[in-house]
């Protein structure tokens, strides 16, 4: 695909929904009856209470990659969160293609535009500390470690140096989908979904420690966790790998191809199949349940006492041992890279309204509303689509409102 044949706003489902060539479903599939879940107004609806169940997951603090942690959960610190979040600042970024989620640690945000751009922008003022103009089909969001910014295109991943945005090194690999998984960056190895592989690579040098290949596509954002990477495949299992080596642990055969992230909680790995199914698995491997939605999966974020799903038009948390529904709304807005954050018992969306998308915040046991963040005006329109991150008492997102544009709340 050339840079003139992508599309200017292309959609999740456009990208992510493939044939699933379902089979029928397992005597161990629970359904939570997620299609009869009707809400008018933005509050719940719910088929079990699970208001008092209790988070699970230890934060992380920072945004450091496309997932928050590692892990994958989508986690925050109680104290990353404005309380009522204003418009802090708003830095456009270049190009008509896209943009991508993006990532911080303690000095700068980074993102880029799907073209040739990446950006490393101050997180206090919201000015450019460098940019790259050079870098040809960055994909997906980038991972950031101490020393080293983790970004991957069609042909290979780059180490940048954070501060100055310098080529440190290069691996060459094969081309992966636009919207394939992320690279997540855990112990000083840079986790890396690449075509048909996936790459453990040393953060120092970009030398490789070990690939795991399947001969069919890596579709996802793995979950990295002190014992295990869990990640799943176009080939339809979900793996458990060896972080040292690179071995298989177990993998679980399903129907279907996976798509979206993994999540690793303390004592579960949630993953979701292309035939809209959330599956909830112990750490051996064995699955506890699978969840049918109506709709594709965009999203997952866990806190170890809930499931939060986003779909094409609807954000549903399902109880973290049995996938039954605890509530769900039906105001989420799905773009092609939305996400979720969980920050002290809340959870951060981008949600439709009557006047655009604005940033929802929801309590996380309940599902009501507690807050809708609309931080543009008619003459300075901010986009929130894509996001939101929430690190250090600031809020990001990207999108396109008038041109894209990476934007700070706090």
């Amino acid at each position: 695909m050339t840079r003139d044949d992508h599309p200017t706003r292309p959609t999740r489902r456009d990208l992510l929904r493939r044939a699933a060539g379902a089979s029928a479903l397992a005597a161990t599939v629970a359904t939570a009856g997620c299609a009869g879940l009707v809400s008018d107004d933005g509050g719940p609806n719910a088929t079990a209470d699970c208001s008092d169940a209790t988070p699970a997951v230890d934060p992380a603090s920072g945004w450091r990659v496309a997932n928050a942690d590692p892990a994958g959960t989508g986690v925050a610190p109680a104290d990353a969160a404005p309380d009522a979040p204003t418009l802090d600042w708003r830095f456009p970024i270049d190009g008509y293609v896209g943009t991508t989620r993006p990532v911080v640690d303690a000095d700068r945000v980074y993102t880029h535009d799907l073209d040739a751009h990446v950006y490393a922008v101050d997180r206090d003022t919201g000015d450019a500390v460098w940019t790259r103009d050079d870098v040809a089909d960055p994909l997906g969001s980038p991972a950031v470690a101490d020393d080293v910014l983790v970004v991957t295109t069609r042909t290979a991943t780059l180490g940048l140096d954070p501060a100055t945005g310098d080529t440190r090194w290069r691996t060459a690999h094969a081309d992966p989908e636009l919207f394939a998984g992320r690279p997540v960056v855990h112990d000083d190895v840079a986790y890396v979904p690449a075509g048909l592989s996936l790459l453990a690579l040393d953060v120092d040098d970009g030398g490789e420690r070990w690939q795991h290949t399947t001969g069919l596509e890596t579709t996802t954002t793995p979950a990295v966790t002190d014992d295990a990477v869990y990640y799943g495949d176009a080939d339809t299992n979900l793996y458990a790998l060896d972080p040292e080596t690179g071995g298989v642990d177990w993998r679980y055969k399903t129907e279907s191809h996976f798509a979206a992230n993994v999540v690793a909680t303390p004592d579960r790995v949630y993953g979701a199949t292309e035939n809209d199914r959330v599956r909830g698995l112990d750490h051996r491997g064995v699955q506890r349940f699978a969840t049918q939605f109506d709709a594709s999966i965009a999203h997952l974020a866990a806190d170890g006492a809930r499931v939060y799903v986003a779909t094409d038009d609807h954000l549903t948390a399902l109880q973290r041992d049995t996938g039954s529904a605890c509530w769900r709304t039906d105001a989420y807005a799905v773009s092609y890279d939305s996400g979720l954050a969980v920050v002290d018992n809340a959870v951060y969306a981008p949600i439709e309204t009557t006047a655009g998308v604005a940033l929802g915040i929801y309590d996380a046991a309940t599902g009501n509303r507690r807050r809708t963040v609309d931080p543009g005006t008619d003459d300075a329109p901010v986009a929130v689509e894509m996001g939101p991150i929430v690190a250090d008492g600031s809020v990001y997102v990207t999108g396109n409102a008038d041109g894209l544009a990476l934007t700070s709340l706090s």
